[in-house]
Formats: C-alpha cells, structure tokens, sequence
C-alpha cells in the first residue's frame, strides 16, 4: 500500500475528530493534517503550503534552536520544543509506546493550552505515528475557576474555624489569643519532627479548636480566681470528651475529635479524661499537650502569675519520656530555646 492509498485510508477518520491531527512517517515528515488542523493553521494566519504537508515535523522544531528568545515565555517555547521532538522520535522508534505533554499556546485575545499526543500505528507501510494536538483551554478554565472556589471556600473555612477559637477565649478573656499561639507552636514542632503538609494542616485545626468544649462550661468556672469545689473541677476535666463530641459529627479529613479529646491525656496515664497511656495517645494529641502545657504556663492567668520560661522547660524536661512524649519536647525546645529570651 502507497502513501496515498495509506492516507485516503485514513483521511476520513481522522477529519472526524475535532482535535488537530497530522500523520507523520518514518523520519517524520507530515504525510497528512485532518480538517480541523486546516482550520486551526488558516485561522491562525500559517502561511505553510498545503497546511505543512510535506515537510518534516522534526526539523521544524529542531529548528527552534535557530530562534533567539527574548523572554522566559520564549525560553519555555524552545524547550516544548526539544521535549517533543524527543517523544517523537522515542515513539518513531518504538522506545515509547505514547508520548504526551500540555503546553501553552496563547493567541493574541487569550491565554490557551493544548494536549500534544504522539501515538504510533503499527501495520502501515508508510504512516508510523500520529500527532495530536486537543485543545484544553475551556477545561483549563474549569479547572481554574475550580480552584479559585475551593480556594474561596478552604479561606471561608479557616475564618470560620477562627471564628469559633475567639467565641471560646471569650468565654474567658485572659486566655485569649491561647488557641492561635498554641496552633503556631504545634506547627512548628510537627515540621521540625518531619510530619508532612496534610498532617501539619489536621494539627492545625485541632489545635485552633483544642479548647472548644469550654462552651459547656459556666464561664464563673472559667473565670474562677480561687479554688474550684471537686464538681468544678470535673466539669473542667470533661471538656476534651465536651470538645470531641462537639467535633464528632464533621467529616474532617483528619482525626480532630481524637486530637481534642487526647490533648490532656500523658504518656504514664496520669491526664484526662481516659487516663490513656502510651502509643493509645496520637503524635498530634501529643504535641498538642506539650505545645499546650508550654503556652498555659508562660501565660498569666486569673489564679496566678506567668511563669517564667525556664520553670515550664524544667516542667517539660522533668516530665520528658514519662508524661510528655520525649521527641516532642525536644522538638519544643530546639526551637524555644532553654533559658528566658
């Protein structure tokens, strides 16, 4: 079979497809173009005879190297420029068995993308691979619209998240800002322990809402200056398992309910409200304790003075590998040091 006979084989299919399509043979030369290349090359003003039928795919974009580029966007296009040609001529020699890349190819009234896909054909004599380029500029534009309402949507989430941290410090002014500065804390221990970007985030939010179960609380209780009656005192140690339940419901897709309702727990089983010990506490719930503890001691509080930051890295130090995790606190104290700034 000819290359003629080879190309009215398969000029009708290829017509039919809305992607801009070229045959190409051995040492990829253009052997055929579909339609809708045709239309694409004349609405784009190529002046190639015969749409580029006949001359080499390959050399035109070697030719690339010739073309001194006057910004990134030029710099871009010659290096499109050698990735495909490599794929093509891996594909030609049947080292791949598709090659597939998106590239920009903005028009002067807007930004566009195309899909280039290089597919070989076996059994012809003269047609060896296919060349497609599908234009991806509406989907892209999804896409785009897409992650700027996620986007939108993850921002309105985080407000609201810090909407409730505050409607809980209100319920006692001197904690305020407890939550914020303990979450900034957990932050940084979790990456200086390696936890990657998706944990970090679950961490985050717990401890942005560590406190929430203080909402079942009477605030007299909160705001109580003297010693609170044993009644008090349980209410108080309730608020993980208040928090949790709170939490329980929402489909986070991180384990907060669990963070809350560890993050007075201690590794010897001495914490609240399960008396939990060891491994059945979480890293997050971990850090969280001692990012807690750390922040709850250097703060004033209505029942006592701050205080000072070598006492509470005494407190974490002496409870290292027995009540708090021992990576924790010194993840904690790499970063805040020993002694007083």
């Amino acid at each position: 079979m000819d290359a003629d006979r080879e190309v009215l084989r398969f000029q009708p299919l290829i017509d039919a497809l809305s992607a801009h399509i070229a045959l190409l043979d051995a040492d990829g030369t253009m052997v055929a173009v579909n339609a809708a290349w045709k239309r694409f090359s004349e609405a784009n003003g190529n002046r190639q005879a015969h749409h580029g039928i006949g001359l080499n795919y390959l050399a035109l974009l070697d030719a690339m190297d010739d073309m001194e580029p006057r910004d990134a966007k030029g710099l871009d296009d010659v290096e499109t420029a050698h990735r495909v040609a490599r794929g093509i001529r891996a594909v030609l020699a049947s080292e791949l068995d598709r090659y597939q890349i998106e590239y920009p190819c903005d028009s002067p009234t807007e930004s566009r993308w195309f899909l280039l896909t290089v597919t070989p054909i076996p059994g012809c004599e003269v047609i060896r691979a296919i060349v497609s380029h599908e234009d991806l500029t509406a989907l892209r534009a999804v896409e785009t619209e897409t992650l700027q309402r996620t986007a939108r949507l993850a921002a309105s989430f985080s407000e609201a998240i810090d909407a409730i941290a505050r409607a809980v410090e209100k319920r006692d002014p001197h904690t305020a800002g407890h939550q914020h500065k303990v979450a900034s804390l957990c932050e940084a221990v979790g990456l200086e322990l390696g936890l990657t970007q998706d944990r970090l985030r679950g961490l985050s939010l717990a401890a942005k809402l560590h406190d929430i179960g203080y909402l079942g609380i009477p605030s007299e209780v909160l705001t109580n200056r003297g010693r609170l009656t044993e009644a008090e005192e349980r209410s108080i140690q309730e608020h993980p398992d208040e928090g949790a339940d709170i939490l329980a419901e929402i489909d986070f897709p991180w384990p907060i309910a669990d963070i809350v309702r560890q993050h007075h727990e201690r590794l010897d089983g001495s914490g609240y409200p399960r008396g939990l010990s060891g491994e059945a506490i979480c890293l997050e719930a971990r850090i969280l304790a001692v990012a807690d503890v750390f922040d709850a001691m250097t703060s004033h509080r209505t029942y006592r003075s701050a205080h000072t930051h070598g006492d509470t890295i005494d407190e974490l130090l002496g409870g290292r590998g027995q009540r708090y995790d021992r990576r924790v606190v010194d993840a904690l104290v790499a970063l805040v040091g020993t002694s007083d700034p």
